[in-house]
């Protein structure tokens, strides 16, 4: 099939959405599939035969850039007699729109809990875009299939959007096995402090605070820890934080990391309490490198912990969560290296069956 996706980025350099962009063309190349990437930006070394069609994007207002970058994309279309389209980014119409961000509507309620808040931020002209953008992607007319990553986007569609349920369908990530996996020090554990890992690009999103919350009752329990925060975002309201809390002696901000697959390798636990994520990549990619992962209900990787084996999940509502997490961390603080050791061992094992292979086949047959 010639299949177009439609993406605004598309890297193994970048976060998790880009880097599931990159594997997706990948596989489905590699399955004898000629893809078309429509992206402004494409890296060269994705795959050989992958073709990459530019795509212009307005960069002078947020709202601008996700318009512009959908009407752009819908205007090559035109040309390409693509025999399948897949949306990865938020434009239609489409045969299939994969939930890759965040449900915009749903995060709002989170983001702005207050109603006067929130109806006053309906009104920034971003917002509006990307609302008007969701509505028309969720439009039975204008898109075949809705694929999620996790039941939990699967649940939360209809709540906004009157989209078929029978035409929602649940296909998990894959991940690259071969890329990330066990480092040489996987078997190095010891009694000194847990060497714990955050990785995010939007810090508030993903429980940044409460985790640093978490890490102080941590602290005052006498249980020792290493945390490492590597992401792009502004960290100065954090480590302002964590001074506060008396805990920036143990955290390392980071910034952006090309090599994250080092840092997984290096930790003990990944920790990741997302406020809402669809599907967290980055919890698949800590598990393929034998990491066990700590994060929350409400991110859809939480699907596939198996608590107490590979991982643990809590509750994710935000009102209690520092004290949630402090419990397990704790726990896990206290855990005799061989037990930690055996965790990642299961971590490795649960990852080995989500491979990238599998989700390009389910998206394939699904569209067939």
């Amino acid at each position: 099939m010639k299949i177009a996706i439609i993406r605004k980025e598309c890297s193994f350099r970048m976060g998790g959405a880009e880097r599931y962009a990159a594997n997706l063309s990948r596989a489905l190349a590699d399955l004898g599939h000629t893809v078309l990437m429509l992206a402004e930006r494409c890296d060269d070394d994705v795959h050989p035969a992958l073709i990459h069609v530019p795509i212009k994007v307005d960069h002078w207002s947020s709202w601008a850039k996700n318009l512009s970058f959908h009407r752009n994309s819908q205007r090559a279309l035109a040309g390409l007699k693509a025999d399948v389209v897949i949306a990865l980014s938020r434009s239609f119409p489409a045969d299939a729109f994969r939930v890759s961000d965040p449900l915009h509507d749903y995060w709002m309620g989170i983001r702005y809990p207050g109603a006067v808040h929130r109806f006053l931020q309906r009104l920034n002209p971003r917002h509006r875009a990307i609302l008007a953008l969701e509505k028309g992607i969720f439009d039975p007319a204008n898109t075949r299939f809705v694929i999620t990553n996790s039941k939990l986007s699967k649940r939360l569609i209809p709540e906004s959007h009157p989209f078929p349920l029978d035409r929602i369908h649940v296909i998990y990530n894959g991940v690259d096995l071969v890329k990330f996996r066990p480092g040489p020090n996987a078997a190095v554990a010891g009694y000194g402090p847990a060497r714990l890992l955050f990785v995010g690009q939007d810090f508030k999103r993903k429980g940044l605070r409460p985790l640093l919350e978490a890490l102080a009752i941590v602290s005052s329990r006498g249980n020792r820890f290493e945390l490492r925060v590597i992401g792009r975002d502004d960290s100065g309201p954090y480590r302002k934080l964590a001074a506060s809390l008396g805990i920036l002696d143990a955290i390392s901000f980071e910034g952006a990391s090309t090599s994250i697959q080092e840092a997984y390798q290096k930790a003990e636990l990944f920790v990741f309490p997302s406020l809402y994520d669809p599907f967290a990549n980055v919890c698949l990619e800590a598990l393929a490198c034998g990491l066990p992962v700590l994060t929350t209900t409400t991110n859809g990787s939480s699907e596939i912990i198996t608590e107490g084996a590979d991982g643990h999940v809590v509750d994710g509502a935000e009102t209690g969560l520092a004290g949630r997490l402090a419990d397990v961390i704790s726990r896990f603080s206290e855990m005799e290296p061989a037990d930690r050791y055996a965790m990642r061992t299961a971590a490795r094992r649960k990852a080995e069956q989500f491979t990238i292979e599998a989700n390009a086949l389910k998206i394939v047959e699904l569209l067939s």
